[in-house]
């Protein structure tokens, strides 16, 4: 199967070809439409084709690479421009083109009489190119392309309503553009450090060894680093290892949005409803555990880097799942479970449990687009209505959107036995068992219960009791945007068969690439597992209870949660996000516009203007003034001055000549 393996260079450049055909052909919605699904259904096409021809491969040399060529040669510093398939490739590369290609399907009926749809439609495209880039380069720098391609992407994509001066609730795109821009632009620059001091300590910078370069992978020579320091002046000194892993931790924080660099994901809900299922759920936020897993070796001979890891995964979990049972915007309720369920996935893969990690990433990309999806099809219904206080009772009106809302809920909230209880039950024995951390389990456990609330209350708010407003017109999906939900509804319905205990068919796909061992399931797991499904029923009854039937009556349009009264400041703190944008803008915003007003009123207003350049044209004009005065325009007093002229030149003549 060997001639198949061209096929790999099919799945990120047609979605690519698909952006220019967009930008270059459509001139209409439903052609830009047409063209964009086509070519990501075609580049799912030839994922599926290509996970064949792995499949059809040696065990022991399971892998397809491809270099097309020299991209960067400067002296020792030499990269690739090549790809490389293997079975984690594999994994996120049917996620990106799968839900993806559901995704643009399903914004032919979303997005139908935007004003922008060939710009959509063609950045959709090009996300979906630039996130398939970053998961099959076979070198760091060529994956730091497509990291920052995303990225690109992300902007473009929420800022779609530029026009716009604000969006529900309260966003002004164009800002939530530039703020996800800039806040990612900083775990970027730490990721730069980290690939530059890969290259200064092993010389490389390919994952494996390339023969057409002729150069190592680092990662098989990761382990020469384990009692390496790097010395930092006044500060001592740090593992190479540990310090490479805290960078890319910084990363790692800045794409998928982990605490402190999480405050950028909220507002990105001010993009069209698919693109938040895309790139702000189900993608481009899991590319930060991609680059973890794709660097295990790194974090396996690092255990300082990892328990920070762990230790940032867990706490975000559990503080942005608080964040999520605090809100009334639908599609912010589900930006802080994303932040949270990427805290479970950020923690599983910092204690090694690589395989649970991604396992809960595949089931997580199908209930959240779903969910998101779902909650697109409430506004389309509601006419932009996104308050939850505004909604109520519906379930009755949209029993499709209610029925598959329900459904990616509950796989949200763990409940057995649909996809999401599998792969948090591995995740949260894996910390218990495995990695014998009780504390990290308990927060675990306890960001899976406030799950469970959280989603409760969202279910109760919008399809519960009476409705608070009227909403007529309000009907369920149909056409394109109706069989993507299906599809997803079942997904994430039976997406725990993947990684069954027993089974585990995705940790014995995965182990030629983790090398992990595969989990043994025990009576105590099955306890545990008892415990906290019972746990996150409790919880989801509990939310469901209450705003369903204690306090839905108090539940009024542009009013405060009633939970606020007995809650009160750790409340208010976990509904405006724990203050870390309160933090950022007096501490960082602030003072640099502050300092920026008085560098362009003192340095570029006083100094550079006034003194530099309005000082040289004062002087210049003085002088031509001076000049000026001479031309006089009278007959008489030039001949005087050439008189004296000639005296002057002749006295210098005798001069020279008496010498």
């Amino acid at each position: 199967m060997s001639d198949l393996r061209w096929v790999i260079w099919l799945i990120p450049t047609l979605p690519l070809l698909g952006a220019v055909a967009t930008l270059l052909l459509a001139r209409g919605e439903r052609a830009a439409g047409m063209i964009a699904t086509a070519a990501a259904g075609l580049s799912f096409v030839a994922t599926l084709v290509s996970v064949w021809v792995l499949q059809t491969m040696p065990a022991d040399a399971a892998r397809i690479e491809s270099v097309a060529w020299t991209w960067i040669d400067v002296a020792s510093f030499r990269v690739s421009f090549g790809l490389l398939f293997d079975q984690l490739t594999a994994v996120m590369a049917l996620l990106i083109t799968g839900v993806g290609s559901l995704i643009h399907v399903y914004s032919l009926g979303y997005m139908h009489g935007d004003s922008r749809p060939v710009r959509f439609f063609a950045y959709l495209n090009l996300f979906v190119a630039a996130m398939l880039l970053l998961v099959m380069a076979d070198n760091l720098v060529l994956l730091f392309l497509g990291w920052e391609g995303v990225g690109l992407c992300s902007f473009l994509l929420i800022g779609h309503y530029f026009d716009r001066r604000s969006v529900a609730p309260g966003i002004v795109p164009a800002e939530a553009a530039v703020k996800a821009f800039v806040v990612n632009r900083i775990g970027d620059a730490a990721f730069l450090l980290a690939i530059m001091l890969i290259f200064s300590r092993l010389g490389s910078v390919s994952f494996l060894p390339n023969a057409t370069l002729g150069t190592p992978g680092y990662l098989e020579r990761a382990a020469e680093l384990a009692f390496v320091d790097v010395q930092l002046g006044p500060l001592g000194s740090i593992g190479v290892l540990t310090a490479i892993g805290l960078l890319m931790l910084i990363g790692v924080c800045g794409k998928s949005a982990q605490l402190p660099l999480s405050t950028w994901l909220p507002d990105a809900m001010a993009g069209p409803t698919p693109v938040s299922a895309l790139i702000h759920a189900a993608t481009m936020v899991t590319a930060g555990v991609y680059l973890i897993v794709r660097n295990h070796v790194v974090f396996s001979a690092a255990p300082t880097a990892a328990s920070w890891v762990v230790g940032v995964g867990a706490v975000t979990a559990l503080l942005a799942a608080f964040s999520a049972a605090t809100q009334f915007d639908l599609k912010r309720v589900l930006a802080y479970s994303t932040i949270s369920q990427l805290g479970y996935m950020v923690a599983a893969v910092g204690m090694g449990a690589y395989a649970a990690g991604m396992f809960h990433l595949l089931t997580h990309g199908l209930f959240k687009a779903l969910l998101f999806l779902a909650a697109g099809a409430l506004i389309h219904a509601l006419h932009d209505v996104q308050d939850m206080r505004r909604m109520g009772g519906l379930r009755q009106q949209l029993p499709f959107t209610f029925r598959v809302y329900v459904v990616g809920a509950l796989a949200l909230a763990g409940i057995f036995p649909l996809a999401g209880f599998w792969s948090k039950d591995e995740i949260i024995a894996h910390a218990w068992f495995t990695a014998q951390n009780p504390a990290i389990a308990l927060m675990l456990i306890g960001s899976s219960a406030l799950t469970a609330f959280y989603m409760g209350r969202q279910v109760a708010l919008i399809f519960y009791g009476a409705p608070r407003e009227a909403h007529a017109a309000a009907h369920d999906p149909k056409g394109s945007m109706r069989w993507p939900l299906v599809v997803l509804a079942v997904g994430a319905a039976i997406g725990g068969v993947l990684n069954l205990p027993g089974v585990h068919w995705l940790s014995s796909w995965l182990e030629p690439t983790l090398a992990e061992p595969e989990a043994i399931y025990s009576v105590g797991k099955a306890v545990m597992a008892l415990v906290v499904t019972a746990i996150a029923v409790g919880g989801g009854y509990l939310g469901w209870w209450l705003y369903a039937r204690v306090i839905d009556e108090r539940i009024v349009p542009g009013k405060t949660d009633p939970a606020l009264y007995y809650l009160g400041d750790i409340w208010r703190g976990a509904e405006l996000g724990w203050g870390l944008d309160w933090l950022y803008d007096r501490a960082i915003v602030r003072p640099y516009r502050q300092c920026s007003a008085w560098l362009g009123r003192v340095v570029d207003g006083e100094a550079l203007d006034g003194v530099l350049v309005g000082g040289t044209g004062r002087t210049l004009v003085a002088l031509s003034r001076g000049v000026r005065a001479l031309q006089s325009g009278h007959a008489r007093r030039g001949l005087m001055v050439f008189l004296l002229g000639v005296v002057a030149l002749l006295a210098a003549l005798l001069a020279m000549t008496m010498r």
